[in-house]
């Protein structure tokens, strides 16, 4: 075997693992990513089974492009107005407000977190890399449901 075919051989071989074990960004299902919305919704008290109170909606930018790259967004409404604007990390699986950089960091959200990053091979992120990938500055974590259920139903 001549030696460069060797050497190429090597390099492909020790480039190998390096490869594998780059983040990739995983593709969330919009139901999926409604289903997390609604059990970060139910988390902040509201209840989501008033299907004609709260809405859900998976939100890209005019050209079709993800609103935040490398994020799913989606929109929670009541009765029609913007409550949060929720972004799902593509990589990580977690979620962040975008208007509030409020980071939601419920325990029932950690097995989908778990499952993406398993699946991205990517670490979790820190509030502030969240934050600094949606542009806010002062991100808060959000990690105990409401007790208390909020009441928006129509009058």
């Amino acid at each position: 075997m001549p030696v460069a075919e060797i050497i190429c051989t090597l390099l492909t071989l020790l480039m190998l693992p390096a490869a594998q074990c780059q983040t990739v960004r995983v593709h969330i299902t919009t139901s999926d990513a409604i289903d997390l919305a609604r059990i970060i919704a139910r988390d902040e008290g509201y209840d989501v089974t008033k299907t004609k109170v709260y809405s859900f909606d998976l939100l890209t930018a005019p050209s079709g492009r993800p609103f935040q790259q490398g994020y799913t967004s989606i929109g929670f409404d009541i009765s029609g107005n913007p409550r949060n604007l929720i972004l799902i990390s593509d990589t990580t699986g977690q979620a962040i407000d975008y208007n509030t950089c409020k980071i939601f960091d419920y325990s029932n959200l950690k097995p989908f977190e778990e499952r993406m990053m398993r699946l991205s091979k990517a670490k979790r992120k820190t509030p502030r890399e969240l934050a600094k990938d949606v542009g806010c500055s002062s991100p808060k974590m959000l990690s105990k449901p409401f007790l208390t259920p909020h009441d928006n139903s129509p009058k």
